[in-house]
């Protein structure tokens, strides 16, 4: 089962009004769960020739996917997560289908390409993706697609507390609120994050800040986590407000990803979204 939350958009480059159109997702049940019972045989994805344009980004190693794979994506009126299904990944890393949503276009460009064996990340840039729902154009303005792809943990461990990097990120992509020049469609971001497991499960923090158009914002997070398939929904982020999307990954052995898609007002009153993936060790 895959959860899809949509909202109506008239966009401008700079003018958006989104009206919530969908149900909203409780914190814990991150959809598509696989059972413990579920095979996990990993499978690299297969190669898709894509034209590259002018995509960002590497990979360390093609992502290691399989029965246990998910993603989050987020885009303008679009918050989509679950089971990851068959996944395709290009020669540069970049993913162009997940979980049914099916990314094309000539060229196809993807930014902030990043990942390994453990993960897959980035920002679809300019072209198209399509589901059953419907086709966004991307055309390389302010509208962009965040996605993560991650491989649920087989159970949470009982204890243990675990220091994270320093993250990798999208992008953040302006999505609303206050206008603001075109230089500022999109902006920076940093965080930290840390992780502690214990008989409730993953109590997990997290801050993020994002900077555009010489305007700063931050987003902030604390949440349990209390199942391996679960997910923490945090402030105003299915509302379109500051708040975050958090799920755990399996970073290999001893260690552990924390996820998430988040959404932030700058000071400035624009509205800005994007995917972090933190390592914890």
């Amino acid at each position: 089962m895959r959860y899809i939350f949509y909202w109506n958009s008239m966009q401008l480059n700079h003018a958006l009004v989104l009206t919530l159109v969908a149900g909203s997702l409780v914190a814990c049940g991150g959809g598509g769960s696989s059972s413990p019972a579920d095979p996990a045989v990993a499978v690299n994805p297969p190669v898709a020739p894509t034209a590259s344009g002018d995509s960002t980004g590497s990979v360390s190693a093609r992502f290691a996917s399989g029965d246990s794979s998910r993603f989050v994506l987020t885009s303008i009126g679009l918050q989509s997560n679950g089971k990851a299904g068959a996944l395709v990944q290009d020669a540069s890393g970049a993913l162009s289908t997940i979980g049914g949503i099916v990314f094309t276009g000539n060229p196809a460009v993807t930014r902030e390409i990043s990942g390994d064996a453990t993960f897959a990340q980035g920002r679809w840039f300019k072209g198209a993706f399509s589901s059953s729902t419907g086709a966004t154009t991307l055309t390389g303005n302010n509208a962009s697609a965040h996605y993560v792809a991650y491989n649920v943990l087989a159970a949470l461990p009982a204890s243990g507390t675990f220091a994270c990097d320093a993250g990798t990120f999208t992008a953040p992509s302006y999505t609303g609120g206050s206008s603001v020049p075109s230089g500022a469609d999109f902006g920076t971001a940093s965080g930290n994050a840390s992780m502690a497991f214990d008989a409730s499960g993953a109590k997990v923090v997290l801050a993020i800040d994002a900077s555009a158009g010489g305007s700063t914002g931050k987003v902030t997070a604390s949440t349990t986590i209390a199942s391996p398939a679960s997910s923490g929904i945090t402030g105003g982020y299915l509302s379109g407000g500051t708040g975050a999307q958090l799920v755990l990954g399996d970073g290999g052995t001893g260690r552990y990803l924390l996820l998430a898609a988040y959404k932030v007002q700058l000071a400035n009153g624009g509205n800005y979204q994007g995917v972090a993936t933190f390592r914890c060790s």
